[in-house]
């Protein structure tokens, strides 16, 4: 998981939520980032493989506890966010509010 804000990725705050290939960290401690709001995302680490090639597309084929674990750190990434940013939101792909909020 990422923390995005003032407009740079801190890769330096990374949160490794799962790790099945031995994957050590970024190389970079900051990168700008085009979107400016503030919050954490969910990013895959993936390494190019045989069926990649064989395809002839960036292919992804998950086991049920990787993907298991890709939910559990978007659920974990909201909450990060929501007590960064002391509220929820109601915009974009995945709106996450408490239910507090609405009353």
């Amino acid at each position: 998981m990422i923390l995005r804000k003032d407009g740079l990725f801190h890769l330096d705050q990374a949160i490794i939520h799962s790790n099945f290939d031995g994957w050590k960290g970024f190389s970079k401690l900051k990168v700008e980032a085009a979107y400016p709001r503030a919050g954490y995302g969910v990013a895959l680490i993936l390494k190019p493989s045989r069926v990649d090639e064989d395809f002839g597309e960036y292919t992804l084929f998950l086991k049920q506890e990787e993907l298991d674990a890709i939910q559990d750190a978007m659920h974990r990434s909201d909450e990060l966010t929501h007590r960064l940013l002391g509220r929820g939101w109601f915009h974009g792909k995945r709106p996450y509010f408490k239910l507090w909020e609405m009353m």
